[in-house]
C-alpha cells in the first residue's frame, strides 16, 4: 500500500512539474517540447509574431544576457540569408537516381546520409540535427564541405533529425540545395512545420571549388507532428536551370520558386 502511495505522489508530482515547466518556462518532457497557445492562421506573420511573444516571454525567466545577445546576432544573419517563399501544389517527381532505393538513404563508416549524384558531382548530408554535409567531385577526387549557418527560426523548436540535398546547375554554378525542418507544436489540432532551404554555389573562379551560401528559402506547413512526424524529400523540377525547388512532405507536395 505504502509503495502504491509513493508512486501515485511521484506521478503527481511529475505532472504538477510538467504543467508549471509548460506553462512557465516552455520546457516539457514530450519530446517534440511544450505547446504554445497560438492559433493557426491563414496569416503567417501573426503566427510567428504570438510565438516569438510567448518564447521572449520564457526567456526572460530562463536565458542570461550572451542568449540574448545571440539571438539577436542569429535573428539578423537570418535576415540575410533567407526569404519567406509562396508555395503551390505541385506534383512530385524527384530528378534523383537514388530516389526509388530507399529515399536515397545511405550509411558510411556508421553514419547514416542521404545522396545525390550529378555528372562527376556527390553530395552527402548526414542525418541528424547538427547538419553536416560535403561533396565529392569525381573528376578531380576534391572533397568539400558544405557548413550550414545552423539558422534554425526558434533556438526551442523541435529539429527534425535529417535532412535532404540536390544538385542542380544554374547561370553557369553548381547549386546544391540542402532542406532542413523545425517545428513548434501549438496548442490544438496542428502545429506549425517551417522548412528551410540552403542554396550553396560553387565557382570555377573560387578557389579549390569554394561553396559558399547564394541563396536560401522559408516555408511553413500546419501538421500535427505529436501524432506522426512524416518524412519530407526534395528535388528540382530539372537539373540545368531549375524553375522551381520542389518538397514532398507526407503524401502532400509543393514547389516554390527559384530567385534569378
Amino acid at each position: 500500500m505504502k509503495k502504491l502511495t509513493f508512486i501515485l505522489l511521484l506521478l503527481l508530482v511529475l505532472f504538477c512539474a510538467e504543467l508549471f515547466c509548460s506553462k512557465y518556462l516552455g520546457i516539457s518532457i514530450r519530446p517534440h517540447g511544450a505547446p504554445l497557445n497560438c492559433k493557426i492562421s491563414s496569416d503567417i506573420n501573426a503566427v510567428l509574431n504570438c510565438i516569438n511573444t510567448q518564447y521572449m516571454k520564457y526567456d526572460t525567466l530562463t536565458a542570461g544576457w550572451n542568449d540574448d545577445l545571440s539571438a539577436r546576432y542569429l535573428n539578423a544573419r537570418m535576415k540575410r540569408f533567407y526569404r519567406n517563399s509562396n508555395m503551390e501544389f505541385s506534383p512530385f517527381t524527384s530528378v534523383k537516381p537514388c530516389y526509388g532505393k530507399n529515399n536515397c538513404a545511405v550509411t558510411l563508416k556508421d553514419e547514416n546520409y542521404r545522396i545525390d549524384t550529378y555528372r562527376n558531382l556527390v553530395a552527402y548530408v548526414k542525418l541528424n540535427p547538427e547538419t553536416s554535409s560535403y561533396t565529392y567531385n569525381r573528376g578531380d577526387g576534391k572533397w568539400s564541405n558544405l557548413m550550414l549557418p545552423k539558422l534554425w527560426m526558434f533556438r526551442r523548436s523541435y529539429k527534425f533529425p535529417y535532412h535532404d540535398i540536390v544538385i542542380g546547375h544554374r547561370n553557369g554554378k553548381d547549386i546544391f540545395y540542402i532542406l532542413s525542418m523545425e517545428a513548434v507544436p501549438l496548442a490544438g489540432s496542428y502545429d506549425l512545420l517551417i522548412g528551410s532551404i540552403t542554396a550553396f554555389c560553387s565557382e570555377t573562379d573560387r578557389p579549390k571549388g569554394k561553396k559558399y551560401i547564394c541563396g536560401g528559402y522559408r516555408f511553413y506547413l500546419y501538421d500535427n507532428i505529436r501524432s506522426n512526424a512524416k518524412s519530407f524529400s526534395l528535388s528540382l523540377d530539372r537539373r540545368q536551370n531549375p524553375e522551381h525547388i520542389l518538397v514532398k512532405y507526407g503524401q502532400a507536395s509543393y514547389q516554390i520558386k527559384l530567385d534569378d
